[in-house]
C-alpha cells in the first residue's frame, strides 16, 4: 500500500474497514502468513481461552491522535459534510469519543496434530468484530490470492508494538488490573434489573407489555404458578386433523386481535403462517410444495405428520417473522417426547409407558411474548392440552424480576444468552447503553472481564 500508516485509531480504522464482512476460509499468500508470524510469536506464552485451546486474545490500546489525523476541515466543508469547524470537531468527537481506543486482538492457530490446518486473526473495536485473516492452510500457501491482503499485512505490522506492550504488562503482572480499571463501558458486559429500568422508563414497561392487559398478565401468572405448564401433566388428544390444528391457530389469531373477517381457519393459517408447510396445505413453495391433505381426515393427518418429507420447512411457524421474531405452535406427539426423555435418562421405559400418549400443542416465541401468551391463554382456556416454552422467563419479564443483559457495542444485542453467568438466571433481552442517555446507568452491575494468563500460570491453576 502506498499510504504510510501510524499507530493511531483513524489509521487502524481505515485498515479494519477493508474487512467488514465475514470471509470464507481462503488459501493465503506466503506474505500474509509471514506478516502474521510476529503476532503469533508475541502471544506465544499467552494462555488460550478456557473454551478453545487454539484461540487466544488480548486487549491493546491505541491513541486517538489529533483531529487532523482523522480528516481535513477544508475538504469536509467543500464536500458539504460540515458548515463550520465546530461542527467538524463535534463530528470527530462523535466518531472518536475517547482519547484512547481499545481493540481486542485474537489469533487462532490449529494444533500441529489437527487434521484441519488453519490460522486466523480478528480485531474487535468498539463498533464491530473484524475478521482480518481467515486462512485455510491444508494446501499450504500460494503466490497470489483473489482478495486484497495488503491491509491485513499492514495491520499486522502496525499493531505488533501494541500487542507486545500488553504482553509485557501481562508478564509484569499489571495487565489484568489495568483492564479492570480502564476498559471503557462500550466494551463491557453487564446486567441491570428490569425493575430498575421500569422505574425510570414507564414507557419501556408499556412496550414490554405490548398491549397485554393486567387481567391477562394475572391470568398467565396464575396458570404458570399453578404448575399446569408441564408436559407430563397436561392431557393428550388421541386423534387430530389439519382443521383441528388450524382451529387452534385461529384461537390465537383472534386472541391477538388479528384481522380474521370471514376467513376459515385454514385460510387464516395461510394468511399469517410462514408458508413453508412441508406439503400440508398444497400451497407451499420450493422444497415445501406438495399435494396437500384432506383437512378433516385424521388418517391423512397422521400419515403426513409421521411420514412427511421434512425438508427444512416451517409448518409450525404460525406467526411468521425472523429467526427470533416469530411464534411457533408445534404439534407434538408423546411418542417423540417420551422416547426422547427415555433416551436422555429422564424417564425409564416403564415410567414412559404409564404416561399419556397422543398429541398436544407447544408454543415457542419468547421474543414475541404478547402473541405467545395470548396463544397460550386462548388454547388453554379452550380445553386443549398446551404448554409454553420459557414460561417463567416471560413471566419474569412482566414482573420485572429478571435481568436485562448489557452487551458491548460491537455485539448485536441478539442471541447473547451465553455471555451471562448462570447466577443471573436466564437473560433473554439485551441492549447497548450510553452513559449520557440512560438514567439508570449508575445501577448497572458490570461483569468482570475474563482475565488473561501466561501459559505457565494457567497450567499451575
Amino acid at each position: 500500500m502506498d499510504q504510510e500508516f501510524r499507530l493511531i485509531a483513524p489509521d487502524v480504522k481505515r485498515l479494519l474497514g477493508c474487512y467488514e464482512r465475514i470471509m470464507n476460509p481462503e488459501q493465503p499468500s506466503a506474505a500474509l502468513m509471514e506478516a502474521l508470524d510476529p503476532l503469533i510469536r508475541a502471544m506465544a506464552d499467552l494462555a488460550p481461552f478456557p473454551k478453545s485451546n487454539e484461540s487466544k486474545g488480548i486487549w491493546i490500546t491505541v491513541p486517538r491522535g489529533e483531529i487532523t489525523d482523522w480528516g481535513d476541515f477544508e475538504e469536509a466543508k467543500a464536500d458539504g459534510d460540515v458548515e463550520s469547524y465546530e461542527e467538524f470537531e463535534s463530528l470527530w468527537r462523535l466518531y472518536y469519543p475517547l482519547e484512547t481506543e481499545w481493540y481486542f486482538v485474537c489469533v487462532t492457530e490449529n494444533k500441529p496434530e489437527s487434521h484441519w490446518k488453519f490460522r486466523g486473526l480478528s480485531v474487535t473495536d468498539h463498533e464491530r468484530y473484524h475478521l482480518m485473516i481467515n486462512a485455510e492452510l491444508n494446501d499450504g500457501v500460494r503466490a497470489e490470492t483473489w482478495y486484497q491482503e495488503e491491509p491485513a499485512i499492514e495491520l499486522c505490522k502496525l499493531i505488533l508494538p501494541a500487542v507486545e506492550q500488553s504482553m509485557d504488562m501481562l508478564r509484569e503482572g499489571r495487565y489484568n488490573q489495568f483492564v479492570a480499571d480502564n476498559l471503557p463501558y462500550q466494551y463491557r458486559t453487564g446486567v441491570i434489573r428490569r425493575s430498575v429500568v421500569y422505574a425510570y422508563e414507564p414507557d419501556y414497561q408499556e412496550r414490554v407489555l405490548d398491549g397485554l392487559t393486567p387481567e391477562e398478565v394475572a391470568r398467565y401468572r396464575e396458570l404458570i404458578n399453578s404448575g399446569v405448564n408441564d408436559v407430563l401433566k397436561i392431557g393428550r388428544l388421541e386423534r387430530l386433523t389439519a382443521n383441528d390444528f388450524f382451529r387452534a391457530c385461529e384461537l390465537g389469531y383472534k386472541a391477538c386481535g388479528y384481522e380474521t373477517g370471514d376467513l376459515s381457519p385454514s385460510e387464516l393459517y395461510l394468511r399469517y403462517a410462514d408458508g413453508r408447510d412441508e406439503g400440508l396445505t398444497g400451497t407451499g413453495y420450493g422444497l415445501n410444495e406438495g399435494p396437500g391433505i384432506d383437512f378433516d381426515d385424521p388418517e391423512a393427518w397422521e400419515h403426513w405428520y409421521f411420514n412427511r418429507n421434512r425438508c427444512g420447512g416451517h409448518p409450525w411457524e404460525v406467526v411468521r417473522g425472523g429467526n427470533s421474531t416469530h411464534v411457533d405452535l408445534f404439534v407434538c406427539h408423546g411418542r417423540y417426547t417420551l422416547d426422547w426423555k427415555v433416551t436422555i435418562g429422564e424417564l425409564t421405559q416403564e415410567e414412559a409407558d404409564r404416561l399419556p400418549h397422543g398429541y398436544f400443542f407447544h408454543i415457542v416465541g419468547k421474543h414475541r411474548p404478547m402473541e405467545s401468551v395470548r396463544f397460550y391463554l386462548a388454547i388453554h382456556d379452550a380445553g386443549l392440552p398446551v404448554i409454553i416454552s420459557t414460561a417463567e422467563e416471560i413471566l419474569a419479564r412482566y414482573e420485572g424480576t429478571d435481568y436485562i443483559g448489557i452487551v458491548p457495542h460491537s455485539e448485536t444485542p441478539k442471541y447473547c444468552e451465553s455471555m451471562f453467568p448462570a447466577k443471573y438466571g436466564p437473560v433473554i433481552d439485551f441492549t447497548h447503553v450510553y452513559e449520557d442517555e440512560d438514567e439508570w446507568f449508575g445501577q448497572i452491575e458490570w461483569i468482570p472481564e475474563e482475565e488473561a494468563f501466561l501459559v505457565s500460570a494457567a497450567e499451575d491453576s
